[in-house]
């Protein structure tokens, strides 16, 4: 197989994903109720939601900051926060976490193996959340579908974990046969970190700084739902919206979750027998909430040139000396 075919199949398989989400979205669908209920949040009320989600990243930048062991100010830590989801929502491929690393590692002066490592933890412990979420809500409705997509991912991190931290030796030995010493720097610097114990977080302090990050997702869902059809809040629903939320953007598609975030909170909510054109309008409302602010701040950023796709080529491969110092010895020294 040639490596232009091999590259168009990997496409059409991406691509599959979201277009069987399209095709479920609009199998049926009302024209006229989704219209009526698309239309039906005030603008002034829309304004509001943007404002109030986008403190979500006051929770997870503190996460962040905390991770970091304060080597960041708070500030840096929200900005990179709500900088990632806005790049992730624009660009494919989770380029977000990789400018938010970078962009840590520029203005904070902290190497990239250690915000590289720091994004891993993030990510860990939201795949985490997001499985028991998911397990939690799939088991009360009977409804595995909503959490067998989420056992992949963290379970594959855990597993490369493991293999990272029990066969520290065979990791470094396949990153010395790469042709450039600044990236072989960087990545073992990048083992050394995942592999020692010292620079591990706490796992209980890892869950207390994850916890309230999904339990204001969750209340923010349950209020905006409430508030679109004018009912009492409920906080399972949250629950449900958050975890069918989650589930749709780490299915493999366009970037953002476009298509794949709608079809999971429509099938979601046909759990609680919700027409299926008013699921739609609230999901279509629900996301633009949440990608909205991020994408603005990320357009904004760019704009004034806070990051770019060539920074972050000429970031990465960068040497930094203490750490091919610390690296070259695989000493259990401290890596900035």
């Amino acid at each position: 197989m040639t490596p232009a075919r091999g590259t168009m199949l990997k496409v059409l398989a991406v691509a599959a994903v979201p277009a069987v989400c399209c095709l479920y979205l609009f199998q049926n669908l009302d024209a006229r109720r989704f219209t009526a209920a698309f239309s039906a949040l005030p603008m002034h009320a829309f304004a509001a939601a943007c404002l109030l989600f986008s403190t979500s990243a006051l929770l997870q930048g503190l996460r962040l900051y905390y991770i970091l062991e304060k080597r960041c100010s708070l500030s840096r830590a929200v900005r990179s926060c709500f900088l990632c989801s806005g790049v992730n929502t624009l660009l494919p491929a989770r380029l977000g976490d990789v400018v938010k690393s970078v962009y840590l590692s520029v203005n904070c002066a902290i190497s990239i193996p250690a915000t590289l490592c720091a994004v891993f933890w993030e990510r860990l412990s939201d795949l985490l959340a997001v499985l028991l979420l998911a397990v939690g809500v799939g088991v009360y409705f009977d409804a595995p579908e909503l959490y067998m997509p989420t056992l992949a991912l963290p379970l594959a991190l855990i597993a490369g974990l493991v293999l990272v931290r029990r066969f520290r030796q065979f990791f470094h030995k396949c990153v010395s046969v790469l042709p450039n010493a600044a990236l072989r720097t960087q990545l073992d610097a990048v083992i050394l970190r995942l592999a020692g114990e010292q620079y591990r977080p706490s796992s209980l302090r890892l869950s207390a700084l994850t916890l309230p990050v999904w339990t204001g997702f969750c209340i923010f869902n349950a209020l905006f739902f409430a508030y679109f059809h004018n009912t009492a809040p409920d906080l399972f629903t949250g629950l449900l919206l958050t975890a069918a939320g989650a589930v749709g953007v780490m299915l493999p598609g366009t970037p953002g979750g476009i298509g794949t975030f709608e079809a999971s909170v429509v099938a979601a909510l046909s759990l609680i027998n919700m027409d299926k054109s008013e699921a739609l309008a609230f999901a279509l409302v629900l996301h633009l909430v949440q990608v909205i602010p991020a994408v603005l701040y990320a357009a904004y950023a760019a704009v004034r040139g806070q990051w770019s796709l060539s920074g972050v080529r000429s970031t990465l491969p960068a040497a930094e000396e203490a750490d091919a110092t610390r690296c070259s010895g695989n000493t259990a020294a401290h890596v900035p």
